[in-house]
């Protein structure tokens, strides 16, 4: 699996029509794995897990559209760092580790 200093490395390599496709990659696999989240039981957790899943996908979404129009975005490195930190709070850093290496 790859780290996430791995994954920054692969990533900035790429053209940003590359790495446009890469993160949509990605989003397209959080969508899945809000499916995995438990409809039984407490609410709440199912709650804040799905919410967390959301404010990934939009912030990867908004990285791909920065990227196709060419417009201001965050840097690879601090964008990664980011996605890691809201993932990792989420308890999604394996989840997008192993997101990273299946589509980098």
């Amino acid at each position: 699996m790859l780290t996430i200093d791995e994954a920054i490395e692969r990533f900035e390599s790429l053209s940003p029509d590359t790495k446009a496709k890469v993160l949509a990659q990605v989003s397209f696999h959080f969508t899945i794995a809000g499916r995995d989240v438990s409809t039984q039981g407490d609410c709440q957790p199912q709650r804040d897990r799905l919410v967390a899943l959301n404010e990934i996908q939009h912030k990867l979404a908004g990285q791909v559209v920065a990227i196709l129009n060419n417009s201001s975005r965050y840097p690879d490195k601090d964008f990664f760092l980011v996605l890691a930190d809201m993932s990792k709070r989420a308890g999604m850093l394996p989840y997008l580790q192993g997101t990273f290496t299946k589509v980098l």
